[in-house]
């Protein structure tokens, strides 16, 4: 009688260490689909983090090419006034390096580093007390110059603007 009763304790014994066999084995594939997911997320977080640097560093340097626009227009300003005003109003202008200086082509020299630039000119109108006003009188010694710059981004047209008001007075 006592040998059975060994025999169904180490029965009983046996079924426990396969019983917590095959619960360890669960427990390991539910550790490493965590670990998994886990990984996956911060996998996506760095994808995401990447993603945004790229936006910021298109806006930085389309903000830097509009600048540059910009003082391209001021320094054919300060060349001549004439330079300037003697533009097509309307018409697209591409800051150029030329002879060492800048100048303002309508010959589009193509994309910059994928990016393409332009200034337009506008006719600014004053009104009685020379404040500038969308009708009055012609000031024919101001004008409104309009930078643009325009990428593509994910498939995406993108563009930024910046406006200034120069003048034949320096």
């Amino acid at each position: 009688m006592r040998k059975q009763k060994n025999t169904k304790v180490l029965k009983a014994i046996s079924y426990k260490l396969k019983a917590s066999k095959g619960l360890g084995m669960v427990e390991i594939i539910v550790v490493v689909a965590v670990i998994l997911v886990a990984f996956t997320a911060i996998l996506q977080l760095f994808k995401l983090q990447v993603q945004n640097e790229r936006a910021k560093r298109e806006e930085l340097q389309a903000y830097a090419l509009l600048a540059e626009g910009m003082e391209a227009a001021r320094v054919v300003r300060d060349d001549a006034w004439s330079n300037l005003s003697g533009l097509t109003l309307g018409a697209d202008y591409y800051p150029v390096i030329s002879g060492g200086a800048w100048t303002l082509s309508n010959i589009d020299p193509g994309p910059i580093d994928g990016f393409t630039r332009w200034v337009v000119l506008s006719s600014v109108d004053r009104d009685g007390s020379d404040n500038i006003v969308a009708s009055g009188t012609l000031d024919s010694g101001t004008l409104l110059i309009t930078a643009y710059t325009e990428w593509q981004s994910k498939g995406v047209t993108k563009t930024r603007s910046l406006a200034i008001y120069l003048t034949d007075r320096l």
